[in-house]
């Protein structure tokens, strides 16, 4: 199970990194009308973002990226210095 945490945290990362990398190639030429709408995994998170607070969006997806990818790999040292991670969860025999 935390093994799983750690490749959810690693994909979600990625994503909002790639995110934010994509937000930062936008020039303010291609930008047609007031803003654009800014969308993360189907979601809306903002309709109308003006041209001069897209910066300040990529900068905040390409930090929380580097952030979950800090803790995934934090995550991913702990458990491998665990030695019991790799082994099975057997029962206790109560006798």
């Amino acid at each position: 199970m935390r093994w799983a945490i750690g490749l959810v945290f690693s994909f979600i990362g990625v994503l909002l990194l790639t995110k934010g990398l994509s937000l930062r190639a936008i020039g303010a030429e291609s930008i047609d009308g007031d803003g654009i709408g800014v969308y993360f995994l189907g979601m809306e998170i903002s309709d109308k973002v003006p041209t001069a607070d897209i910066p300040t969006y990529a900068n905040s997806f390409l930090g929380t990226g580097v952030i979950l990818l800090l803790l995934a790999v934090s995550l991913f040292v702990i458990l491998l210095k665990e030695k019991n991670t790799f082994k099975p969860i057997r029962r206790k025999n109560h006798a």
